[in-house]
């Protein structure tokens, strides 16, 4: 982790420690080639040597936010300079993606591999293709609205049962209640720990309060959330998880 921590780091800034050529450093590139050449310009023979040792995925996901961000922002793929308009003619239109087939052609460069520009450019139109086609249906067809729907339902349905099969009576929970006492509580919780009960019929986590954390509130939470001897039923059990041993 932290190795791939300062490589984003690297990626992110390594444009300001390149070569001595300050003019070479400073060329805004106007097609692909030259993006690619100007990125093999402003990296030192270390750092090539760093994405060389990485996987494609591993790169991209380091680089999207660095070194992809710093291009986006300094190569005017945002304010439609020539880099942009060269995009624009085979067919990007979004920054992220014109970003995405600089960086993946780039590391295919430093690997020795066809950078395969038909394919990637496809990969980005079959995704907005798709991306039109699904929020155009959403708008228009009352079928495909009920299929979302009940995908949605479905997956949040499963997450809910999975959390629940953790969050099983005697297990040691910590979590946060409110102390407002108001309809929103504007984040001001409270933790507490304790240990699970029971799920009520319509699914609400039971607990028993074995520790206020903050001692002061005590009283204030009880109050704002009706706590029974210590026992509490959780409108909201996502704000419980188990508690580390």
């Amino acid at each position: 982790m932290r190795k791939n921590i300062l490589i984003i780091l690297l990626l992110a800034f390594s444009s300001t420690f390149g070569q001595t050529d300050s003019k070479k450093e400073n060329y805004k590139p106007v097609n692909l080639d030259e993006a690619v050449e100007q990125l093999k310009i402003i990296h030192h023979d270390s750092t090539k040597q760093k994405i060389f040792a990485m996987t494609e995925d591993e790169f991209m996901t380091g680089a999207h936010m660095g070194l992809g961000m710093w291009m986006r922002n300094n190569w005017g793929l945002w304010k439609g300079k020539e880099l942009a308009d060269y995009f624009n003619s085979i067919g990007i239109y979004h920054p992220d993606d014109m970003s995405g087939i600089i960086l993946t052609s780039y590391y295919r460069e430093l690997q020795g591999q066809e950078w395969k520009i038909d394919e990637q450019v496809k990969y980005y139109q079959d995704f907005w293709k798709k991306s039109n086609e699904h929020f155009q249906k959403l708008e228009s067809d009352t079928a495909y609205q009920k299929m979302i729907q009940a995908k949605q339902d479905s997956l949040q349905q499963a997450r809910f049962l999975q959390e629940k099969s953790e969050l099983t009576k005697g297990q040691k929970v910590v979590g946060y209640l409110g102390y407002q006492c108001r309809l929103l509580d504007l984040g001001m919780r409270s933790k507490i720990e304790g240990t699970v009960v029971e799920w009520t019929a319509d699914d609400k986590l039971v607990v028993h309060i074995d520790n206020y954390v903050e001692a002061n509130k005590m009283k204030r939470v009880k109050k704002c959330n009706n706590v029974q001897n210590d026992t509490v039923i959780v409108e909201n059990h996502s704000s419980f998880r188990m508690k580390e041993k």
